[in-house]
């Protein structure tokens, strides 16, 4: 049986080593090789491969000026959809790790190329957009949190809150829920 105290079982610095052979052909240089975590770094870029300590996910981060990105952060500007859909692989047996180090390895070169090779015109993009992702994951939860209290009104009749509550919420109704607001304001008025 597998002891998962002991990272060692699982491979994790000589698998990464393989399967992130491509960084140091780009001139990258291994730096720091942990249990959990190997980084590799080529003039203001880094890059680290982990494996979570308590999750076991494998992923890898960037660090390009001092700012830290995410390969999904790359993934939302070249490939929207995929980016929704992508999840970080839990490993747990040299097997997984080996495979998961593999496909992270395909994923860094076709969605971390532009960066790795330093495109500064990309990661403006990149800090672009994650402001207007920012935004929208901000509007996502605020809608997460008033939708309850402004169906709650509007079952109770309280219709001045609930167009008051629907209207803090405008750019995430539903149809129905803009119907609702529709109605609120004019009983509001009326």
């Amino acid at each position: 049986m597998l002891n998962l105290t002991d990272r060692s079982q699982l491979h994790f610095i000589p698998r990464v080593r393989e399967a992130f052979s491509f960084l140091m052909s780009a001139g990258f240089s291994e730096v720091e090789a942990l249990p959990t975590l190997v980084r590799y770094r080529k003039d203001g870029i880094g890059v680290d491969v982990h494996h979570g300590r308590q999750s076991y996910e494998i992923g890898c981060g960037f660090t390009v000026a001092g700012i830290r990105y995410s390969l999904s952060d790359f993934m939302r500007v070249t490939d929207p959809e995929l980016a929704k859909t992508y999840r970080l692989r839990a490993a747990t047996s040299p097997e997984s790790v080996a495979t998961g180090l593999e496909d992270l390895s395909v994923m860094v070169q076709r969605y971390g190329a532009v960066v790795l090779s330093g495109d500064p015109q990309f990661l403006a993009i990149v800090s672009e957009r994650r402001e207007q992702w920012l935004q929208e994951y901000s509007l996502d939860v605020q809608a997460k949190q008033i939708r309850p209290q402004a169906e709650s009104a509007f079952r109770q009749g309280d219709y001045a809150k609930a167009a008051e509550l629907y209207g803090l919420m405008r750019e995430r109704l539903s149809p129905a829920e803009a119907k609702k607001l529709a109605f609120a304001e004019g009983r509001r008025v009326g």
